[in-house]
């Protein structure tokens, strides 16, 4: 089975397909199933909160990573809540086809396994250097963007989790998927 890795946005989810270690189709999320069986989807990492604080702004597995030296943006911030609205609606989806969702973090994943964590993603450069860094770990033609390389990196960190080189942060009020360190 593939894995479908969602970069969620408020407009648009950008998606990733992996195939093993190699991404094989990308573009625009449609809530539809088409893809779901088109590739054969049967586990997704979606880069966005899937649960709200039970108090606060921070969740305890945010805290987790926070105290590991990883920022965030908290996913009880009001700017943020319309992103875990859509991503938690995008999960829902997902399981009611079947597919295992897991929640993700791709910054928190380039940071464990040094995949360029100083270099930003909205500038030329520095997209450039996190696809050079990644095709470390990941085969592809071509990602368009920066919402497809986080998407990749979503399909990367279920797929080392899978392979028991990632863990699950939990707390009692949501759970991330890191991989482990290389």
């Amino acid at each position: 089975m593939n894995i479908l890795g969602v970069d969620v946005g408020i407009h648009s989810s950008h998606y990733a397909v992996a195939e093993g270690y190699r991404v094989i189709h990308t573009g625009i999320l449609a809530i539809d199933g088409d893809i779901l069986r088109r590739f054969n989807i049967g586990f997704a990492g979606i880069d966005a909160p899937l649960s709200l604080p039970s108090k606060g702004t921070l969740r305890e597995c945010e805290k987790i990573l926070l105290k590991r030296g990883i920022r965030l943006f908290p996913s009880g911030a009001e700017f943020f809540r319309k992103v875990a609205e859509r991503g938690m609606e995008i999960a829902e989806w997902l399981r009611e086809e079947g597919v295992e969702v897991y929640e993700v973090y791709p910054y928190a994943a380039r940071k464990i396994l040094g995949i360029s964590p100083l270099s930003k993603k909205n500038s030329k450069a520095g997209i450039k250097k996190i696809k050079d860094d990644l095709r470390t770990f990941l085969e592809f033609d071509n990602l368009e963007n920066s919402d497809t390389v986080d998407a990749a990196i979503s399909a990367l960190t279920i797929r080392l989790f899978l392979e028991g080189k990632g863990m699950l942060l939990k707390g009692k009020d949501g759970e991330i998927v890191i991989p482990l360190k290389e």
